[in-house]
């Protein structure tokens, strides 16, 4: 007899799901409260002039100022990945298995540093990783104990990319001979490619389609893929050299799989990412 098993989502899932969405939603606000939705160029520089003038005429503090503009940047970047996960081996799992788009939602680490080709234009480099692993079991067949069929899958991808970055306003302004004040808000857009390696595994036990037997199996693929992203954010200076950069980029990826996954088209790893980063400018 073929019984139904149907999946409960486990309180430590939904505590990283509800985390992972508190985390976008805070970044969010802060690109709404940085203006780079609702502001403009003409607002930002408006708004910056008056903290100028509100603070000289106060005698409170002076102007923070840079030595000159500068000419590069690095640091370190934290956020979540939103992969698309919509392959047909992604279809499949998802419909035979207790598994959805948001179980291979990830955390996102990484770092960036670049360079001042023009006043607006940097040339950027990103490395970012992602993993998620999530438990799942068979949607329709349970043992003959009436225990589920369960087992692991797992997706990382190891992202390393070039690209420019183009900001919409200038990012500050040169005062007498020396002194350069870096601009409070610059909005930006940039784009770039690269090469990603991803690895998918599925362990556990499975059941043959035709015969209806259960087996062990450890299946992989992994490999390395071109990957190009487009993308957009803001640069929020914090104090002297130190800046916030909100990050959210597009990637467009795919990878052949491997032998475990015969008959499968490539794997899909397009996804969408939102990150927070601390850098310093030098």
């Amino acid at each position: 007899m073929i019984l139904y098993a149907k999946k409960s989502l486990s309180i430590q899932k939904v505590i990283i799901h509800c985390s992972q969405e508190m985390t976008v939603l805070v970044l969010l606000l802060i690109f709404v409260q940085s203006g780079l939705f609702f502001g403009s160029e003409a607002s930002a520089q408006s708004a910056f002039g008056q903290q100028a003038n509100t603070d000289s005429e106060n005698g409170e503090r002076k102007a923070d100022f840079l030595l000159g503009q500068p000419k590069g940047f690095f640091g370190v970047h934290t956020g979540i990945f939103f992969p698309q996960a919509d392959s047909d081996v992604f279809d499949m799992i998802m419909t035979e298995l207790t598994l959805e788009k948001s179980d291979f939602r990830s955390w996102d680490f990484g770092f960036d540093f670049g360079f001042d080709l023009h006043e607006k234009v940097d040339l950027i480099f990103h490395y970012d990783y992602a993993k998620e692993s999530a438990d799942s079991e068979f949607r329709d067949y349970v043992d003959e104990q009436g225990l589920p069929i369960t087992q692991d899958s797992s997706l990382s991808q190891s992202s390393i990319t070039a690209g420019i970055k183009y900001s919409l306003m200038p990012p500050g302004r040169q005062l007498g001979e020396y002194a350069w004040v870096p601009s409070r808000f610059v909005p930006f857009v940039e784009g770039g490619i690269g090469a990603s390696y991803y690895t998918f595994e599925q362990n556990g036990f499975f059941v043959d389609s035709i015969t209806l037997e259960i087996f062990p199996a450890s299946l992989k693929s992994s490999g390395w893929t071109e990957v190009i992203y487009l993308g957009g954010g803001t640069d929020i200076y914090l104090l002297k050299n130190i800046y916030l950069t909100l990050d959210l980029r597009y990637s467009w990826a795919s990878g052949e799989l491997d032998e475990d996954f015969v008959g499968f088209d490539d794997i899909g790893l397009d996804g969408f990412r939102v990150t927070a980063g601390i850098y310093w400018h030098f």
